[in-house]
């Protein structure tokens, strides 16, 4: 809640895009500025999200780009009319959801639901659906709104609506991307309602784009449980992106050889040195799979779209890797004579990890089935004679 004041500076910019509206002759180094913001805006903010795996930010840019294209490539009634109607829509769904991987699982789907409705503008171009584009401008409540607002009526109780969700998103979470998306509504509903003045909109939807960047950027990230002693996520990290995935997978369950006796003869310390040793390597998994440590000797390994077949491969490299790794463990040597006191030395002790390996042809609503083979494999390289990969 902090925050918000701060968020309240960039509105300063709506008065700034009006006047660039309103002004019909502009020097041609600001008409080319203020024509290439737009992409700028877009673009980098869309980058932005998607290296961040911030699908919210990604998703809502390129709801304001297809808008903005839209308007300006097409531009006839039965466009304005969708998008004046569907872009409320989307902000304010956008926003109520939750930040996802927007390359898998519910930020994907998010990100090809609004490409489709693109597809479904430009099917509302036919002649043949004329009925259904004049009833998007049929109004739904007596009020003249059409003497401030070329909006639809229904679009203007929309962005009302969407503008309340967000407004209450921010208020239940205090969440600062919600008052960047408040600001962004403000701006979108100016650049539709200016497209009528013939002025260049586009300002309009880029500054509903830097509203959601700077809220973005202001935005903490949502803290991940990690283990103080691995610095890997922790198994409920683990649970969570398995019921995230809507893909192929494979996990892989890894334990360290040996470990019971290792700690009896070594100390918490030492097991603490060897943890932190396997999880570097384990960090360090190609193919793209991300480790996570359970508890005791237990790490596990997913990766999301890959094959049994080659995580394996992948787990087999970092074992080999994990053979050559020791750790400086202090040993007490037999006493020369009777009643001295055994002599403490500084050894070096070599390490080995098991692994099991399970894959999902596609994701389930219970991952525990697969969760269970890979346990059943792990067991399967134990009983092997450990040191080795199993599915």
């Amino acid at each position: 809640m902090k925050r918000a004041p701060s968020l309240l500076a960039p509105a300063l910019l709506l008065p700034a895009a009006a006047a660039v509206t309103m002004t019909h002759r502009l020097p041609a180094s600001v008409a080319t500025a203020i024509d290439a913001a737009p992409l700028l805006v877009f673009g980098s903010g869309a980058l932005l999200g998607l290296l961040t795996r911030r699908a919210r930010l990604m998703v809502a840019l390129v709801v304001l780009a297809l808008a903005d294209c839209a308007l300006a490539n097409v531009g006839s009634r039965p466009v304005f009319d969708a998008v004046a109607l569907l872009l409320p829509v989307n902000i304010a769904v956008v926003i109520w959801l939750g930040d996802e991987n927007p390359l898998a699982g519910r930020g994907a789907l998010l990100f090809a639901i609004t490409l489709l409705q693109a597809a479904i503008i430009a099917v509302l171009l036919n002649p043949g659906l004329a009925s259904v584009t004049e009833s998007l401008d049929m109004p739904l409540v007596s009020a003249r709104l059409g003497m401030w607002t070329a909006l639809p009526r229904l679009s203007v109780l929309l962005f009302a609506a969407a503008l309340g969700i967000v407004v209450a998103r921010f208020v239940l979470h205090g969440q600062t991307l919600a008052v960047g998306a408040a600001w962004a509504l403000v701006a979108s509903f100016l650049a539709l309602d200016g497209v009528t003045s013939g002025g260049p909109v586009g300002v309009h939807f880029a500054v509903a784009g830097v509203f959601l960047l700077v809220a973005a950027t202001r935005e903490p990230r949502a803290k991940v449980a990690t283990d103080a002693i691995t610095h890997l996520p922790t198994r409920i990290e683990f649970q969570k992106a398995l019921r995230r995935l809507t893909n192929r997978y494979a996990v892989a369950y890894v334990e360290v050889d040996d470990f019971p006796s290792f700690r009896a003869a070594h100390g918490t310390e030492a097991v603490h040195r060897m943890l932190r040793s396997v999880a570097k390597r384990l960090r360090r998994m190609g193919g793209g799979g991300h480790a996570y440590y359970c508890e005791g000797p237990t790490f596990a390994v997913l990766f999301p779209g890959a094959s049994a077949k080659r995580a394996v491969q992948y787990l087999d490299a970092v074992r080999v890797v994990i053979e050559d790794v020791t750790v400086e463990v202090s040993v007490t040597e037999p006493a020369s004579s009777p009643g001295k006191p055994g002599r403490v030395v500084e050894r070096t002790v070599s390490v080995t990890i098991s692994a099991g390996v399970a894959e999902a042809a596609a994701a389930t609503a219970d991952p525990k089935p697969v969760t269970e083979a890979a346990d059943r494999a792990l067991a399967r390289a134990k009983q092997a004679g450990m040191n080795r990969v199993s599915r």
